[in-house]
This record gives C-alpha cells, sequence and structure tokens, in this order.
C-alpha cells in the first residue's frame, strides 16, 4: 500500500509555526526521543487519518496520536477570514517530523506494511494488527516538547450520546511541539534561517538540501526551546471543567516564527 498521503494537494509556504502556549507520564519538559514507530490510522466512519508515533525518551514509551486530515481525507482547509487555503494544524505539526528527521514532506516518506500491537476495543486488548509505516522515520532522534496536563474524566451520557465529565480528572501527556534530533530547533527557525539566506524553504527541501539546512542553523537560533521552557517546564496545564471554571488553566502566548517564503535562486547554499 502507497503512502496515502502521496500527491495530497498542501499549502505552499505553509509550514509548523511556533507558538509557546502554554496520569500523564512525564513531567513538562522538552525531551530528546527515539521513533520507534510512527504508522497511519484512519477513522472508522470516514476517511480522516492521523498518525501515531511511538517515541522511546530513556527507555520509557510515549504515544502520540495527531489527526491530520478531514473527514473527506484532504489535509488542507479555507480560512473564513483570510480565505487562504491552508495545512490543517496536526498535519504541520506530523509534516514538521517528516521535515525534521527525514527532509522530507510527509507525502514523499515511503512506507511499508508492518505488523505492530495496537489496542481492540472489541477484544479488550491489545493485538497484533497490521498498519502502514513510515518506515524513514524509524529509529531517529527528535526533541519533543511535551506538556503535562490535567483533563476531565468522561463517561457515555446514554440519553444524548455525548461523553460528559464525571467529575473526577486525570493527567495525561500531549506534545506540543517537535524540533531537530541534533539541535533544538523547529522547523519554522529553520524556514527563518533559510529566508535570511534569500534562499526559499520550498526549492531547498524539493532540492533535497534540507539536513543540510539543519545542520548549518546555528544554535543560538533555537530561541523557541528556551522561551517554551522557561514559561512551561515543571508546570501542569489545566484543561479539567472545575479549572475553566474559576480561571486557572495557563494563557497561551504567540511567539510566531513566521513561514518559509523567500526569494528563488539558480542553485542552492546547501549543494555542498
Amino acid at each position: 500500500m502507497a503512502n496515502v498521503f502521496a500527491g495530497k494537494k498542501i499549502a505552499k509556504d505553509t509550514i509548523d509555526e511556533d507558538y509557546v502556549g502554554g496520569g500523564g507520564v512525564f513531567d513538562t519538559d522538552i525531551y530528546e526521543a527515539v521513533i520507534k514507530t510512527a504508522f497511519i490510522g484512519k477513522a472508522q466512519t470516514s476517511e480522516a487519518r492521523n498518525v501515531t508515533l511511538l517515541l522511546d525518551i530513556g527507555g520509557r514509551e510515549l504515544r502520540s496520536q495527531t489527526w491530520v486530515s478531514n473527514k473527506s481525507g484532504d489535509v488542507t482547509y479555507v480560512d473564513k477570514k483570510t480565505k487562504e487555503v491552508k495545512n490543517l494544524p496536526g498535519y504541520n505539526q506530523i509534516n514538521a517530523v517528516a521535515l525534521l528527521v527525514a527532509g522530507k514532506n510527509l507525502g514523499d516518506l515511503d512506507t511499508e506494511s508492518l505488523v505492530v500491537k495496537l489496542y481492540d476495543f472489541d477484544a479488550k486488548k491489545e493485538l497484533p494488527q497490521s498498519v502502514e509505516c513510515f518506515t524513514e522515520l524509524h529509529g531517529e532522534t527528535i526533541h519533543v516538547a511535551v506538556q503535562r496536563q490535567t483533563v476531565d474524566k468522561t463517561k457515555k451520557n446514554e440519553a444524548t450520546g455525548e461523553y460528559d465529565p464525571t467529575g473526577e480528572t486525570r493527567d495525561q501527556n500531549e506534545i506540543v511541539k517537535f524540533l531537530a534530533g541534533d539541535k533544538m530547533v523547529t522547523i519554522s527557525e529553520v524556514a527563518e534561517f533559510i529566508k535570511g539566506l534569500g534562499e526559499s524553504f520550498d526549492d531547498v527541501v524539493d532540492g533535497g538540501h534540507l539536513l543540510k539546512a539543519i545542520k548549518k542553523v546555528p544554535a543560538e537560533n533555537g530561541i523557541y526551546a528556551d522561551k517554551w521552557l522557561t514559561q512551561h517546564k515543571g508546570k501542569t496545564y489545566d484543561k479539567s471543567t472545575g479549572a475553566k471554571a474559576v480561571g486557572k488553566e495557563f494563557k497561551s502566548a504567540g511567539a510566531d516564527a513566521g513561514s518559509g517564503e523567500g526569494k528563488k535562486k539558480a542553485s542552492s547554499l546547501f549543494d555542498d
């Protein structure tokens, strides 16, 4: 089975932007992780797709599932205010992993059918299942900004079919940002570096030079990591109903690093 994202129309010059936003096993921090498995999942009642990452962090596993396409299988949407075509946030986030690790867009990665143990809701246990994996990402290192969150426990309301809060809470982890494996820079910071040299981000990616560009980004360009850690390290983001009622949840702060648009040149600075 081929990569279902191959040939998908994506918004050019649209990448994962940097926002220092503001029981989970990991405390809020930035961790170095090894990608054990990265595979594609599908919704039962639509064409919506997700990508699940199984990460090894110091011998402990962190599992993250991100929805990257809508129910029609598209990875873009039209912004209601600007009328611009943009990539879905989930697609941008996972595409950032593909770019930072393999130097390619998600749709350009090779896939391979592998058997992975996944939870089966009917059997109520993990069973071996065949899934399409992005094997180019397997075994590679990446940094992850992990947030510890307190959320509501929910129970299905048989009358409405909705899941309502029970009054109890639990802690969980959410990955809010992916950064390069050899230095803590985001894909947006890499794009800004490329733009500052007069290059086009898309041209560098299409030319196969992105990984070379990442290696040349000065470590001091990675300001997102320091800002995020200063604001969030060790803190738990309370997203529960009770917290919202009294205004205890953390607020988000913007740190938009912009897009990767730049002037196209005949040859890339990263050819060597």
